[in-house]
């Protein structure tokens, strides 16, 4: 009877192989892509493409953003209409400027994130890792 339980248990431990593998939430894995898959995603973090909109910056937040917060200062320091409307503009211009180049990083990290899980799922479809 021991010998039976140990030799079941033996092959139960060898089918537990990737296809067999489960989820972090406890769901069973239907193949080994989707084994890889779920490996990837939690390797890179990558949850698929994000639209531009959803993604942190650009420039037309960044102007807005630059203006108000120059036109503020403007005005705490007390600086007359003309002085205020300068350092709006400026503030609009240097807002947009660093709104571009925040949409821009955060583009090249979905990028490099999107790298990093084709070439994590690669390696495990080929049985690499």
């Amino acid at each position: 009877m021991l010998k039976a339980g140990l030799g079941l248990a033996c092959i139960i431990g060898l089918l537990a192989s990737p296809a067999t593998a489960q989820s972090r939430d406890g769901r069973y894995l239907e193949s080994r892509y989707d084994y890889c898959q779920e490996r990837a995603r939690a390797f890179s973090g990558y949850d698929g493409r994000v639209p531009d909109r959803y993604l942190p910056g650009g420039a037309l937040d960044g102007a807005a953003k630059g203006s108000g917060l120059s036109a503020l200062g403007a005005l705490l320091s007390g600086k007359n209409k003309k002085e205020r409307k300068k350092a709006e503009r400026r503030g609009a211009i240097i807002g947009a400027i660093v709104g571009a180049a925040r949409r821009s990083e955060a583009k090249k990290e979905q990028k490099r994130k999107a790298r990093v899980y084709r070439l994590e799922l690669d390696a495990c479809m080929r049985g690499g890792r």
